[in-house]
């Protein structure tokens, strides 16, 4: 894209400068402006959200900037005890502040000769940030995430994921770099009902290890795909810090992984939630399990137990649920399917209606391929059963090729912990890229 000094013209009543950087850019349907007060013409037309329009000068410009109500003649420099408060921009365009790298984004045009007042205010951000729910919300409202959130109604949930190959949802928990699954509704909290919370993930994995293990006469050794009773739910209770060790061999002291657990400002932030873990009705799973599919069984009363106690590898007598309360789990196969944005042959739409067993196939490369969930590099271990007709030590993982299979129980397949934010979590920092994550503080 082009760009040309414009001629300013000023009044008397409020002078504008012109800033020392010009740049307008194009960024998901929105325009970034770096410290720029002037009009500029763009030569040639590029997409915008809704169709493509020509912008020439004057179409885009910044008329006045306040500060306390005040017209002043520059924006403020950055560090100089003074936040950005809003933005009025005319023709239904949408203004926000990007404090981190100190830039207006405007997104939202569709009409030409918008133009936008800034307004600040002195003094520091109010302590406690953002509200996470109004933060994700803007940039619903806003559009400028278009391509990289996704808003839609999954079963009786009106949930907000982030979706695509790399969307800009990276968020700094416990020292380390997590990303932002979404933020969920009707999340069954232990203590305060029923909420909306963002949901998240820790970026790298912890490496590799069982999900269950069992005694060589339970199962012929191979583990119980039951979530209540298994290893990996008591490693990962060690790892939020809810358990230092414990007496049997499920994850005792000498057996559990050598993992740090989570910090103590980390672990105050996590929710103690309802995690679903129903699976599907039937044991002739690959060609039904579409990521919608998936949601819907995810929380439904089917175990992951339809074989039958006299089989050699179906003998345990562990009691089958369909949730579990705690605090850190992992992905749902539902999580990894609906963070595909689609690509340029398969959309969206037809991604999810593809069972996620078939996705490695070449022709629904644009379903993984545009997938931030999936790691091509090894296998990463759901916490949801499989349920099959001999056996009862299944569990679905996501394999690096994209598809989604079943695994048994004991192998060593990676753990990427998963867990669901407090609602007095805010974001106080950062703009979600990989490069400055969103920074969190709890009250």
């Amino acid at each position: 894209m082009k760009i040309e000094n414009y001629k300013l013209k000023t009044s008397k009543k409020t002078k504008i400068l012109i800033g020392s950087m010009v740049g307008i850019m194009a960024l998901g349907g929105g325009y970034l402006l770096n410290r720029s007060l002037g009009k500029y013409q763009v030569t040639e037309s590029f997409p915008i959200m809704n169709g493509k329009i020509q912008v020439n000068s004057g179409d885009i410009s910044i008329i006045a900037v306040k500060l306390d109500d005040k017209d002043v003649t520059n924006i403020p420099q950055k560090g100089e005890g003074i936040r950005f408060d809003h933005a009025e921009c005319t023709n239904g365009a949408t203004g926000n502040w990007d404090s981190t790298n100190w830039r207006f984004l405007l997104s939202g045009l569709k009409q030409t000769k918008t133009k936008c007042t800034l307004y600040f205010l002195t003094g520091d951000e109010p302590v406690g940030g953002t509200e996470i729910e109004d933060k994700i919300q803007d940039l619903v409202n806003g559009g400028f995430y278009a391509d990289q959130i996704y808003y839609e109604q999954e079963g009786e949930d009106n949930n907000i994921r982030f979706i695509g190959p790399d969307p800009d949802n990276y968020v700094t928990f416990n020292g380390e770099t997590w990303r932002i699954i979404g933020l969920m509704e009707n999340v069954e909290t232990k203590s305060s009902g029923k909420q909306k919370l963002l949901k998240i993930i820790k970026k790298d994995s912890l490496g590799t290890y069982s999900w269950d293990l069992s005694a060589a006469g339970v199962q012929g050794g191979r583990g119980v795909n039951e979530w209540s009773q298994a290893d990996l739910m008591y490693a990962l209770k060690k790892y939020g810090g809810e358990i230092t060790g414990l007496s049997n061999d499920k994850c005792g002291n000498s057996s559990c992984p050598s993992w740090s657990p989570l910090n103590a400002t980390a672990q105050n932030m996590i929710e103690e939630v309802t995690w679903n873990t129903g699976t599907s009705e039937t044991t002739s799973w690959t060609t039904l399990i579409t990521p919608s599919y998936m949601y819907n069984v995810e929380r439904s009363k089917n175990t992951g137990k339809k074989c039958t106690e006299d089989e050699d590898f179906c003998n345990d007598t562990v009691e089958r649920q369909t949730t579990w309360i705690g605090k850190v789990g992992l992905m749902y196969p539902s999580d990894y399917g609906l963070a595909t944005s689609g690509g340029q042959l398969k959309k969206r739409k037809q991604c999810l209606e593809i069972s996620m067993f078939n996705w490695s196939n070449s022709a629904n490369s644009y379903c993984k391929s545009n997938d931030w969930l999936l790691d091509s590099s090894t296998e990463q271990w759901t916490m949801i059963p499989v349920p099959d007709s001999l056996y009862a030590y299944y569990v679905f993982r996501v394999d690096p090729n994209g598809g989604v299979y079943s695994n048994t129980a004991y192998d060593t397949i990676a753990i990427r912990p998963v867990v669901y934010l407090k609602s007095n979590v805010k974001i106080n920092g950062g703009d979600g890229t990989e490069n400055s994550p969103y920074t969190l503080t709890i009250n």
